[in-house]
């Protein structure tokens, strides 16, 4: 039993000989985008804290960073029971930043029901985004901010929609202008864990937020800048099986023509490990 709970990770041999060109291709992407050139500062940066997936462990996490936004991306709950709500929400409105917002997840059933409204008026410092934006403004900077909870669909959990029907996502309706995007689950190939959807990827191909904030896959969590170029297509490509070696061509071409970052994805998951026995810190970024 232990050998099936405790399997050990593959070597890269075994991932190399399981797909030369995806292990070839990942190892020349990541090493192109280690070499992106960070964007302009701004003349007024905004301090963004990203948290996800606390799951009711909000009380067990480090303590939170100052900043100005505070962003939860889904999972408040594990449950999803009214209490657990509650709880999660309070611990949230007591934070000190001057905006906080989030968005359900999944296990956060009770922000299916209809009498939400009632629950989410008991906390008027707390921004609650269901497929809807807000424009905060802090320090003179004007900041549209969009968020969704929708994943593709595993189990019977609520905000969920078919992996091979992601047009029922609407992620058409993310405005082109938007500054911070926050969904619960990541696009696909970015800090997804092999389980991101292709349909969101291929709308942020068009909005190419500064931020994207997401969490789900706990197992995935991290930082990833991408420039939305060529190589990046390629590679792709090659991750969703329909690129050939000319597009690893491509990718390796990529390491030497350093581009400027255009986005931020973050996969701010709070608790990790083999059974979620971790509990980790916020991700903090400026924009």
């Amino acid at each position: 039993m232990d050998s099936l709970l405790y399997r050990r990770p593959p070597t890269a041999f075994e991932q190399f000989k399981e797909s030369p060109l995806l292990f070839l291709a990942r190892k020349a992407y990541y090493l192109g985008i280690n070499r992106l050139i960070p964007a302009v500062p701004s003349f007024s940066p905004v301090r963004i804290v990203c948290i996800s997936d606390t799951h009711s462990h909000h009380a067990d996490i480090p303590r939170l960073p100052e900043g100005d936004i505070l962003i939860h991306a889904g999972d408040l709950t594990h449950s999803g029971t009214y209490t657990e709500l509650q709880s999660a929400l309070q611990w949230l409105a007591n934070q000190p930043h001057p905006h906080k917002i989030f968005i359900a997840g999944n296990h956060d059933l009770s922000l299916e029901d209809n009498d939400r409204a009632s629950l989410l008026e008991a906390f008027p410092s707390l921004t609650y985004l269901h497929e809807s934006a807000i424009v905060l403004t802090v320090r003179g900077r004007s900041l549209h901010i969009y968020g969704s909870p929708l994943t593709p669909k595993h189990g019977s959990w609520p905000f969920q929609y078919p992996r091979n029907a992601p047009q029922e996502a609407h992620w058409s309706q993310i405005p082109g202008h938007t500054d911070i995007l926050v969904t619960h689950g990541p696009p696909a190939y970015h800090v997804d864990g092999g389980s991101g959807c292709r349909g969101l990827l291929a709308v942020l191909w068009n909005v190419r937020p500064r931020l994207h904030i997401f969490g789900h896959i706990h197992a995935a969590r991290g930082v990833e800048h991408v420039a939305w170029s060529r190589a990046q297509a390629a590679y792709e490509r090659i991750c969703a099986g329909i690129g050939g070696w000319w597009d690893l061509i491509v990718v390796v071409s990529g390491i030497w023509r350093r581009g400027v970052i255009q986005t931020t994805f973050v996969n701010a998951a709070s608790l990790g490990g083999f059974r979620d026995e971790q509990r980790r810190g916020a991700i903090v970024l400026e924009v």
